[in-house]
């Protein structure tokens, strides 16, 4: 990959996506605000406030990583590592764009679907706390972090993510957006192997490392 290309989907995207975001978020979490100051907020208005506020949290540290990460020492650029890389970050951010999808009204339904989201977010801010600029959405290798949550799993912020994803797709499980959410898992699996791939050749202490520490799931996978 030449370096205006790299610069492009190293650093200018991801910056421009989680800025336009990250003011997509803000703006509906200012509107949950204004309904708390009016003195509107009930239950279900409290947990859609939360977790815009989770999520506009997500992208600003995100947006902050980006900003300022040092330069990579090494990387894997092949087009299939960035295709799932890119699907795995960004496809559930265009299942509103499918029409006609029926929303379940159940309240345990919504309150599940709340709960799923503020987990799931809360988990990738932890993770990404310890990650911090080391954060990269292509392969790419910047340092190793074996601390904190990823003293159970070798990729927590993909876990939290997948657990915001059913969170989020949960009130319109029977319908397309089911689709997407396997879609979505699938490429956030796929990207852990390129990642895992670069970061043994990278890091000779990583075969070790990923001996004694599941993939995605604590004490299982």
């Amino acid at each position: 990959m030449s370096e205006r290309a790299s610069f492009i989907l190293g650093r200018a995207l991801p910056l421009g996506v989680f800025g336009f975001l990250l003011a997509i978020q803000a703006e509906l979490a200012y509107s949950g605000v204004e309904q708390a100051v009016a003195g509107q907020l009930g239950r279900a208005e409290a947990m859609y406030l939360l977790n815009r506020l989770l999520t506009v949290s997500f992208f600003a540290f995100l947006l902050g990583i980006y900003a300022v990460r040092s330069k990579a020492i090494a990387h894997d650029h092949n087009p299939l590592a960035i295709a799932v890389a890119l699907i795995g970050s960004f496809i559930l951010y265009g299942i509103f764009l499918i029409p006609g999808q029926a929303r379940s009204t159940e309240v345990w339904v919504l309150a599940l679907s709340d709960i799923g989201l503020a987990c799931g977010m809360v988990l990738a801010l932890y993770s990404l706390s310890y990650l911090r600029n080391r954060f990269s959405i292509v392969p790419e290798a910047r340092g190793l972090v074996t601390t904190g949550p990823y003293q159970f799993v070798r990729h927590p912020i993909y876990l939290g993510e997948i657990i915001a994803g059913f969170g989020l797709v949960t009130p319109t499980l029977f319908s397309l957006h089911a689709l997407v959410l396997v879609v979505f898992i699938g490429a956030q699996l796929t990207r852990t192997y390129y990642e895992e791939r670069m970061l043994r050749r990278v890091y000779p202490t990583y075969e070790g490392y990923a001996r004694r520490t599941r993939r995605l799931i604590p004490f299982l996978v």
